[in-house]
């Protein structure tokens, strides 16, 4: 519940339309006091950004798992880091601090253009239709640990005991869906203000560089590709 209560409101905060201002601006502060009053609230904002890309790393390194097993608490491992994350997520929504004059880097009004208005809006859903529809691919009870609790209370091994070893290193590597539609929806907006730009920034380069995909994983998706399509060939002849 918490990961798609986290997850709406985020969605919801990017796919807003930004809306037209009384008075045109530049896209940066043009004074002193311009510009203390806009980095004041980047810097709080850069604060919740970064707490969020910290529990994402530091909650996925051996030592956090192992200090889990060490106190009996192994079994809820992937729930306690999607709790932590979907609260860091509400934590950053909750305290985003907005300047009171947003310079942008780009803006182009859709309220008057409602084709323009729905493409946008279309995009951003469309976007998270992807990434949901990955999440489910990449066995989603899995990832938000409710597959561990069923797997235990029926004397089971643990979900990812029973996938393929070579399943099991791309999962260490890559387990969020869609580099591309995340990064729709992190830069895809009518009007790009200053703090709407640190945070599409600093997630699109912690994706890239967290999500290190190698030659052996796209290997590994070819030919579980090919494999499909050869059964999907038998089934119809």
């Amino acid at each position: 519940m918490s990961v798609f209560y986290s997850v709406g409101k985020l969605g919801l905060f990017l796919a807003t339309p930004s809306r037209a201002q009384p008075l045109a601006t530049q896209a940066f502060p043009a004074t002193r006091a311009e510009l203390r009053a806009t980095l004041f609230p980047l810097f709080f904002n850069t604060i919740w950004v970064v707490l969020f890309v910290l529990q994402h790393s530091v909650m996925r390194a051996e030592a956090v798992k192992r200090f889990w097993s060490a106190i009996g608490l192994e079994l809820a491992e992937r729930s306690l880091y999607n709790i932590a994350s979907s609260y860091c997520l509400l934590l950053m929504l909750k305290n985003w601090h907005t300047p009171s004059t947003q310079y942008r880097l780009w803006f182009f009004e859709v309220e008057e253009n409602r084709p323009l208005w729905w493409f946008m809006v279309g995009s951003h859903v469309f976007a998270w239709v992807v990434v949901y529809g990955g999440s489910l691919m990449v066995d989603l009870p899995e990832l938000i640990g409710l597959k561990h609790v069923y797997y235990d209370i029926n004397d089971l091994a643990p979900p990812m005991s029973y996938k393929s070893r070579d399943l099991q290193d791309y999962y260490k590597r890559y387990r969020h869906p869609s580099f591309l539609a995340l990064s729709v929806v992190l830069w895809f907006t009518n009007g790009m203000t200053l703090d709407r730009c640190l945070l599409a920034v600093v997630w699109s380069i912690y994706m890239y560089l967290a999500w290190n995909t190698t030659q052996a994983d796209l290997q590994y998706q070819k030919h579980q590709l090919e494999r499909k399509r050869a059964e999907l060939v038998r089934v119809n002849k």
